[in-house]
């Protein structure tokens, strides 16, 4: 058996080039016992070269952005969607906003830069970075431009080649109102080129571009102030403008100031040849955030230049061997692009402009973010079988007892309010159980008070712990509300994998206490109080929760309480089972999942309390049965595990009709059933189909099997009164939960003969359309 001394955390902040590029070489070079985890406050990062083509209109949204998540998962890395705010060198943690410190090992920043914001009136300038958000920004002004048909002077801060791209950008994109006068566009540049490091032939070759697209260009004009009518030069001399762009140099993030790192005059992390920190030696920094002695600019393309280098001194400072210095390139070869399928190459002091130039440049960038976005997976299962294979004796966590004490060690660091105490009149004496669903059950309790508990262990979704905790913590809440009972206490069970490095006690200790931090953040808002639990070994993570809550007889509801003629409402969207599968298969885009797990953090309380003034009579939580599981619970019906024959527990004379055209899916959640990327639970779960009435109905709908997702924190399922359905409706929009709609009603089971004869008695039946009122009144007729 191998031994491995130690296990070891390699944290990056930042989605920047250089990163990018580490994680494309790791994922075909992983090292055994690192575990590599990126810190990303965006899910999507754009390709800056590509920028200027987006703005312009050649690419979409999804052309120039590298899908972080997924590039994680192909590099066997953990991806947390967090904002970093500072970092401890000496303590080895990076703060992140809303959420618990990050312990590391070995740390490296690729945090890119924004304009400088030291022009008097900067804030009322539109700073071209972060991208994402000017690019929202871009698209509202293109829109009013194009829908008011009013006059509008544009202003760009800054001609380098940022700057320049920038303006014949906008200038192809406003082409019409440009040329027609309406729209004036602004170039200021401090200096006297434009743009700035190009040789004297490329610039003059820009000039003539900004000149053809009417970009009025402005050299030697120092802007000092912006204000809302314009800005002002160090000579006095003013501009009128109505909106101002800022590209101009890079300025750090402000937070590396009081970071105890050593920094240079303008704010960067202080790097030796090899982009380690000067003062601190395992942190390292590359791209704009680097304080690097080069005579080239800060630009993407010198980021991406560092990525080998920074790949190789992390690995290699991670193993204790010989790091390699970073020489920079000559810059021999410049493109500029120029708005339209147009582009200036310089090289070695020549210089030409042709759209021969801006495909080949088009092809380069498009390759680059083609190969980044489909990295195989397969290379991450063997980057994640090498780590498997290292199992060390000192580094596992024993028989429990060492599990024992990193539990009761991450517990005493939470911040918790206090458990609760069970009156005595609420001692339990000869309680009988009642049973609610599957996993929950009340206790009767005198007078009239019941004792109701939710067991349920759940597998991790993702790979942040914190959001384990959270998205744990959220998904068993849902089954005390949807029991109308008011959470006191909890316990869980915490399962972490065997394999390293996961499984040495360093490195499960950060996990674990992540874990119930964001389980205890969840559960802290019912004032439910974590009291205990413990750690184990699996091969994958999982946690348990055990939750106790407290409830008056007369107010929890049963799931047996359907009516004839009573609607369903589901409050929440269908398909995150399916997308966490494609997920897996790396086939889910990130914009994709980040709608779900907002989704998914939406607590049910508030839906619990409007279905409850809406007179529900029976209310559940979508969870891992899927919807049609769930509708099969509350009638009880149930499927059989030997020949999967569905049939009712008790008499029931009750059906429900699904209206499939109401129903409410997330983004994604119909293309993964149309190409069958589906969960490995929807096999157990398409039992349910048994009780469907017309199931030839299915193949007309090919999105349907969403109806047997099994769901993480999905939505509840309420029946309630037809003359209250669309009150209830209003006020869960109200609300905010936006999907909520009536998605079937409750009709009496006919034994009329008809074209279903062999399968009537099941209770349920699949209908087109979205008008419950409309089809209710239909099979009322039918029935008759």
């Amino acid at each position: 058996m191998q031994k491995q001394t130690h296990c070891q955390d390699l944290v990056l902040i930042g989605g920047g080039h250089s990163h990018l590029v580490l994680l494309q070489q790791w994922a075909k070079q992983p090292l055994p016992g690192v575990r590599l985890t990126l810190v990303s406050p965006q899910v999507q990062s754009p390709y800056s070269p590509m920028v200027p083509g987006l703005i312009a209109g050649h690419y979409s949204h999804s052309d120039i952005h590298i899908d972080l998540p997924r590039l994680c998962r192909a590099a066997g890395a953990r991806f947390i969607h967090a904002c970093a705010h500072n970092v401890d060198p000496l303590e080895n943690r990076v703060s992140l906003l809303g959420r618990p410190d990050l312990a590391f090992d070995f740390l490296s920043l690729a945090v890119g830069a924004s304009p400088c914001h030291d022009i008097p009136g900067s804030e009322l300038a539109v700073p071209v970075k972060p991208i994402g958000q000017f690019y929202r920004y871009w698209e509202q002004l293109k829109q009013q431009v194009q829908r008011k048909h009013q006059p509008l002077k544009l202003g760009v801060i800054g001609g380098g080649a940022g700057g320049s791209e920038l303006a014949m950008a906008i200038a192809s994109a406003l082409e019409e109102p440009i040329y027609s006068g309406r729209v004036e566009l602004h170039l200021v540049q401090s200096g006297k080129k434009i743009p700035a490091d190009f040789p004297l032939l490329a610039r003059r070759l820009a000039a003539r571009e900004l000149s053809r697209l009417k970009v009025q260009a402005h050299t030697n004009w120092r802007v000092t102030e912006i204000t809302s009518r314009g800005i002002y030069s160090d000579e006095g001399r003013f501009i009128a403008l109505d909106k101002v762009l800022l590209c101009t140099e890079s300025s750090a993030p402000p937070w590396l100031a009081q970071s105890g790192l050593a920094i240079d005059q303008r704010g960067f992390v202080q790097v030796d040849d090899y982009l380690r920190s000067i003062s601190h030696p395992h942190i390292f920094a590359a791209g704009d955030v680097a304080g690097i002695s080069s005579p080239q600019p800060k630009s993407s393309q010198v980021a991406q230049q560092q990525g080998p280098t920074l790949f190789h001194n992390v690995r290699a400072a991670l193993q204790d061997t010989p790091l390699k210095a970073y020489r920079s390139r000559p810059r021999l070869l410049q493109r500029l692009s120029c708005g339209g399928q147009q582009a200036i190459t310089a090289y070695r002091g020549l210089a030409a402009v042709s759209a021969l130039f801006w495909h080949a440049k088009d092809r380069a960038d498009r390759h680059f973010v083609d190969q980044v976005n489909h990295l195989p997976l397969s290379r991450f299962v063997r980057g994640s079988q090498a780590c498997a294979q290292i199992v060390s004796e000192d580094n596992a966590l024993g028989d429990g007892a060492l599990g024992v004490d990193l539990f009761e060690q991450a517990l005493a660091k939470l911040v918790q309010p206090e458990p609760k105490k069970a009156s005595e009149e609420n001692t339990i004496n000869s309680a009988r159980s009642i049973a609610l669903n599957t996993a929950t059950s009340a206790l009767e309790l005198p007078d009239d008070k019941l004792l109701v508990q939710h067991a349920e262990q759940l597998s991790a979704p993702v790979q942040d712990p914190w959001l384990f905790g959270r998205l744990a913590a959220q998904h068993s809440l849902s089954h005390l509300f949807a029991a109308q009972a008011e959470p006191f206490s909890a316990q869980a069970l915490v399962t972490l994998p065997t394999q390293l490095p996961n499984a040495s006690p360093a490195l499960a200790s950060r996990d674990l206490q992540l874990i119930l931090d964001g389980a205890a953040r969840e559960l802290n808002q019912y004032d439910c109080a974590l009291t205990g639990g413990q750690l184990l070994e699996g091969p994958v993570a999982q946690i348990g929760l055990t939750l106790n809550g407290s409830g008056d007889r007369g107010s929890v509801a049963a799931q047996n309480g359907v009516c004839a003629g009573d609607c369903l409402i589901l409050t929440k969207p269908l398909g995150n089972g399916a997308l966490f599968a494609a997920q897996a298969q790396g086939k889910a885009h990130a914009r994709w999942l980040q709608q779900a797990l907002d989704t998914m953090l939406q607590s049910n309380l508030t839906a619990a309390n409007i279905f409850v003034r809406n007179g529900v009579r029976s209310m559940t939580s979508v969870h891992r049965a899927g919807l049609l599981g769930q509708i099969l619970e509350m009638l009880h019906w149930h499927p059989q595990p030997l020949d999967g024959v569905v049939k009712p527990a008790e008499v029931s004379t009750l059906g429900i009709s699904v209206l499939t055209d109401a129903l409410p899916f997330l983004t994604g959640a119909t293309y993964c059933a149309e190409h069958a990327v589906l969960s490995y639970l929807h096999q157990h779960n398409a039992r349910s189909y048994k009780a469907v009435q017309n199931p030839g109905f299915w193949q007309e709908k090919p999105h349907l099997p969403m109806l047997v997702d099994p769901q993480i924190c999905g939505g509840l399922l309420g029946a309630v009164p037809a003359e209250h359905a669309e009150q209830c409706i209003s006020a869960l929009h109200a609300a905010g939960w936006r999907h909520a709609a009536v998605i079937g009603f409750a009709d009496t089971l006919t034994e009329k003969t008809d074209a279903y004869a062999q399968t009537i008695s099941q209770p349920i039946y699949l209908a087109s359309g979205d008008d419950w009122k409309k089809l209710a009144a239909h099979r009322a007729t039918v029935a008759l």
